[in-house]
C-alpha cells in the first residue's frame, strides 16, 4: 500500500499533475524521503502559484518541512536564476560553489538531495555533461538520477550514451513513468516525431492524460507541420491549465504558451500571438523562451 502511494505521487508529479500530488499527500500518511521530495516541490509550486483548485488542510510533518525548506532555498531559485548566456566555465564554477555550500548546510541525513539539485542545475546549464563528473552515487533516488543523466546526455547530443542510459532505466523498471518519458524525448531529439507521438499515446494509455503529454503532442505536431491541429490542442491545454486554473507544473504553462506563440507565428495569427506573449510575461517574465523570442524580434527590427 505504501509503495503504491509513492508510485501514484511519482506518476502525478512527472506528468505535471501537482494537484494530484497534493491530494495524495493530504489523504495519506507515508514517511519516505523521496516521497517528501516529490511533495515538497508541489508544495513550493502551490505557494508560488496560489491555485484556487486545491485547499491545503493537512499540516506538514517536521521532516517534510525540513526537506521543503532545503528544496525551496537551493533547488528552485538556482534553476530559475540560471542565465542562458553564461559560459561553460561560469556554469561549472556556479555548480561547484553550490555543491560546496550545500554540503556545509544540508543535514547529513539529507545529503542525497545534493546530487539531485546539482544534476538539475547541470541539465539547465550550457555545459550539461559536467554533472556526470560530479560524485553522485546512486541510492534511493536512483531512478530520477538516471533520468536526469539521460536528459544531460540528450542536451549534449550524445545519443549513444542516452540510449545506453535508457537501457539502464529499462533494467531498473521498464514500466516506470520516467522510462516512458525518456523514450518520448529520445524519439523527439532523434528527429522522429511520428514515433514520439506513438510513444506519447502509449504513455497516455498507461498512466492517463496530462498537460505535459498534451504539450509533447503539440511539439510532435509542429515537427510534422500539422500547425492547425497543434494550435487547436494548444488552446485546449491553455483552457485546462491556465483559464480554468488547474494546478499544474508552471513549466507546462510556459511550454503551452511558447508553443502557441510559435504556432501563431506560423499561422499568421498576430493578435492572438500578442495576447499569449502578455500571458506568458505575467506567468514568468524571465522565461527562457520569452528572452530568446524577444532577442529574435529585436534583431529583425534592427535589420529593417
Amino acid at each position: 500500500m505504501e509503495q503504491q502511494i509513492l508510485l501514484q505521487a511519482k506518476i502525478a508529479y512527472f506528468l505535471g499533475n501537482f494537484n494530484k500530488v497534493l491530494e495524495i499527500w493530504q489523504q495519506n500518511d507515508y514517511d519516505d524521503d523521496y516521497y517528501y521530495f516529490l511533495v515538497s516541490r508541489a508544495l513550493i509550486a502551490a505557494r508560488e502559484l496560489k491555485p484556487k483548485t486545491i485547499r491545503l488542510t493537512k499540516k506538514p510533518s517536521s521532516k517534510l518541512l525540513e526537506i521543503t525548506d532545503i528544496v525551496s532555498r537551493f533547488m528552485g531559485p538556482l534553476i530559475e536564476q540560471q542565465k542562458s548566456d553564461t559560459t561553460v566555465d561560469e556554469d561549472r564554477k556556479q555548480i561547484e560553489e553550490v555543491l560546496k555550500k550545500l554540503k556545509d548546510i544540508i543535514p547529513q541525513q539529507n545529503q542525497k538531495i545534493i546530487q539531485i539539485i546539482c544534476a538539475y542545475m547541470s541539465v539547465n546549464s550550457c555545459e550539461a555533461q559536467y554533472a556526470l563528473q560530479l560524485d553522485m552515487p546512486k541510492d534511493a533516488f536512483q531512478q530520477e538520477l538516471l533520468y536526469l543523466q539521460f536528459m544531460i546526455y540528450l542536451r549534449g547530443r550524445r545519443f549513444d550514451l542516452a540510449e545506453s542510459t535508457l537501457l539502464d532505466l529499462r533494467r531498473y523498471d521498464d514500466e516506470d513513468i520516467l522510462t516512458y518519458l525518456a523514450q518520448i524525448y529520445l524519439n523527439l531529439y532523434n528527429g522522429q516525431p511520428e514515433q514520439a507521438y506513438k510513444s506519447i499515446q502509449e504513455t497516455k494509455d498507461r498512466f492517463g492524460d496530462s498537460s505535459k503529454l498534451m504539450n509533447l503532442m503539440i511539439t510532435c505536431l509542429i515537427h510534422q507541420n500539422k500547425f492547425e491541429e497543434g494550435f487547436e490542442l494548444g488552446q485546449k491545454v491553455k483552457t485546462i491549465i491556465i483559464d480554468n486554473e488547474q494546478f499544474s507544473d508552471r513549466q507546462e504553462m510556459e511550454v503551452c504558451l511558447s508553443n502557441l506563440i510559435i504556432l501563431c507565428e506560423l499561422l499568421n495569427k498576430q493578435q492572438q500571438k500578442e495576447e499569449y506573449i502578455q500571458v506568458l510575461e505575467q506567468i514568468n517574465k524571465s522565461c527562457h523562451f520569452l528572452k530568446r523570442y524577444q532577442e529574435k524580434v529585436k534583431k529583425i527590427e534592427q535589420l529593417l
